[in-house]
């Protein structure tokens, strides 16, 4: 007897949480018949964020955002992109509950990470960027993607300002988080690598100089995340709850933050403090009162 063929739209969500569980966890906040969309987003954003860690030169990089800004229009003028993914998302790119635009921004924002591959050795490196850059960034990539998901859900502006917040707080705890698992790649980014931003080489990382440097820059890091939490709560409760989704990446980044400040903001230090286990109970007990 032949397995029964899964949904696409299961597999879709499935492949979300393997890839991304902290946003496909607040997604399932969201009404049953846009969670497909939603993580359709999701995996766009992944594989948006994958490029520059795959390529070996920034042209092939280019080559391969070229393909799916090609795809994204093909989608919004009515075709069938080859993705499905993209094809789970065309029928919201017609109808105006995404915006092609916005969608193409989370492209350019990967294009600039390409002028910033580092090879093997280091490279010719200059100057890492500032701290300023840095926010721009995971502004534009992961608050990016956290206002599109508003507009999925036809969020009006105040709601999407938030979501964006939402997401650049979520996208400054994560740099963080990564530390260690970045310096460790053959090729890094250097928006993305914190002990690069830092000005420390990988092996720096075990030396009480190199090590505070990164706490230092760690603990910046958190404060922004922090005043962007704030900022996602002073924009009050949504007026529709099904529009949680994106605003609850700030729950999730506040239960983060509380983990770096137990670690004293040492990325070394993290793997000795563990995840809270109540993050579920957080993000349910935000969905029922209504804000993140």
């Amino acid at each position: 007897m032949s397995a029964k063929p899964r949904d696409p739209a299961d597999e879709l969500l499935a492949e979300a949480r393997r890839v991304d569980p902290d946003r496909a966890s607040c997604l399932l906040f969201a009404e049953p018949e846009r969670r497909t969309e939603l993580a359709a987003l999701v995996l766009l954003h992944h594989e948006l964020a994958r490029v520059a860690e795959i390529v070996r030169q920034p042209l092939a990089g280019l080559l391969r955002l070229r393909f799916w800004r090609d795809q994204l229009a093909l989608a919004a003028e009515g075709g069938r992109p080859d993705p499905p993914i993209l094809r789970a998302l065309a029928e919201p790119l017609r109808d105006g509950r995404l915006s092609l635009a916005e969608l193409e921004a989370l492209i350019d924002a990967r294009e600039k990470e390409l002028d910033g591959l580092l090879a093997p050795d280091g490279g010719e490196a200059g100057p890492p960027p500032s701290i300023e850059a840095v926010e721009a960034h995971l502004r534009a990539t992961s608050g990016g993607l956290a206002r599109a998901m508003g507009r999925l859900l036809e969020a009006p502006t105040a709601e999407l300002a938030a979501a964006e917040e939402a997401g650049t707080a979520y996208g400054l705890v994560g740099i963080v988080r990564a530390t260690l698992f970045e310096a460790r790649r053959e090729r890094r980014l250097p928006i993305r690598s914190l002990a690069d931003l830092a000005g420390t080489r990988p092996d720096e990382l075990t030396t009480a100089g190199g090590r505070e440097r990164v706490r230092a820059l760690a603990e910046e890091l958190a404060r922004r995340a922090a005043r962007a939490i704030a900022a996602v709560r002073s924009a009050g409760a949504p007026s529709v709850r099904t529009r949680l989704a994106p605003l609850l990446l700030a729950t999730v980044a506040e239960a983060q933050l509380r983990r770096l400040r137990r670690a004293g903001f040492d990325p070394s230090r993290l793997a000795e403090i563990h995840r809270s286990p109540v993050l579920p109970l957080r993000l349910l007990l935000a969905w029922a009162r209504g804000r993140p």
